[in-house]
């Protein structure tokens, strides 16, 4: 087994989850999150992001309106419940870190946000620029200049697993906050019934793309780790199950009614957060 500090406790103890073609998953005993390794490097990294990744995800069953529509009302709905003063505040200001191509700002700008996005690659920008204006900064938002407490809520959808160190995000997510704001995370969940079931098949399971892999207890451990103390967890059924597309409509059905069922046993197959700043 490769030698590995985990990279949101530094423990280096770790088991055995899953043994791939390319390396291994192993599970953080002291903290729960699970890696790939061998790590890519940073340099490995940016190759893969910069060699056509956005035109695949482009492709995908997520990217379109009505996806980033139900992900908007979802948080809506969450801020509502959980935040009431801030889901109803008007010059409200949102950074969504990671924001692709710039759906989900587009549909929180329309309602009302005062939105900026980062990303790493260049196109990506240049595609979010279009939809919501010059409110997109490249680069990794770690290094960019932002004044902390600019924002009221920060965002983070499906970035925490591709990061080599999540801890210097979540924590720089932590000092754009005003007092009082909110981060949402969301991340597949490792401890998923879809996870369980397929193992080393499961769909989220593509390094280098992903390396890290959350469950409610170790994304809560690690917004512990940055700073956050007030924090809700929980899990979600999926918008859309690509795996059972062309299954027969009765296994289908059948399929999506156990998705739903799952997150209340928390095997949904997201883990989301909401975490607040005091």
């Amino acid at each position: 087994m490769h030698t590995l500090n985990c990279a949101i406790c530094y423990s280096n103890a770790h088991q055995l989850l899953h043994s791939l073609n390319d390396g291994e998953l192993v599970t953080c005993q002291n903290c729960g999150v699970v890696a790939f390794t061998p790590r890519p490097t940073p340099e490995e990294l940016e190759a893969f992001y910069n060699n056509g990744y956005h035109d695949r995800f482009s492709e995908s069953a997520m990217a379109n309106m009505h996806f980033a529509q139900n992900r908007y009302q979802f948080l809506e709905n969450m801020l509502h419940r959980y935040a009431p003063k801030l889901a109803v505040q008007t010059g409200r200001k949102l950074l969504d870190v990671g924001c692709g191509t710039g759906d989900f700002l587009q549909v929180a700008q329309q309602a009302g946000w005062h939105v900026t996005g980062t990303e790493l690659a260049k196109d990506a920008v240049d595609r979010a620029s279009q939809k919501v204006g010059n409110h997109i900064l490249q680069g990794d938002m770690t290094e960019i200049y932002v004044p902390d407490g600019s924002y009221h809520l920060v965002t983070s959808y499906h970035v925490i697993e591709h990061l080599l160190d999540p801890i210097a995000q979540l924590k720089r997510c932590y000092d754009l906050l005003i007092p009082g704001g909110l981060l949402f995370v969301e991340t597949p969940n490792i401890q998923s019934l879809g996870a369980r079931l397929k193992g080393k098949n499961w769909s989220h399971i593509i390094p280098p793309e992903h390396i890290l892999y959350f469950s409610p207890v170790s994304l809560r451990h690690a917004l512990h780790r940055a700073g956050f103390d007030q924090i809700v967890v929980g899990t979600s059924a999926p918008q859309i199950v690509e795996s059972i597309v062309h299954w027969p409509w009765a296994l289908k059905k059948l399929a999506g009614f156990i998705y739903q069922i799952a997150p209340r046993v928390g095997l949904g197959a997201a883990v989301q957060a909401l975490a607040f700043k005091q």
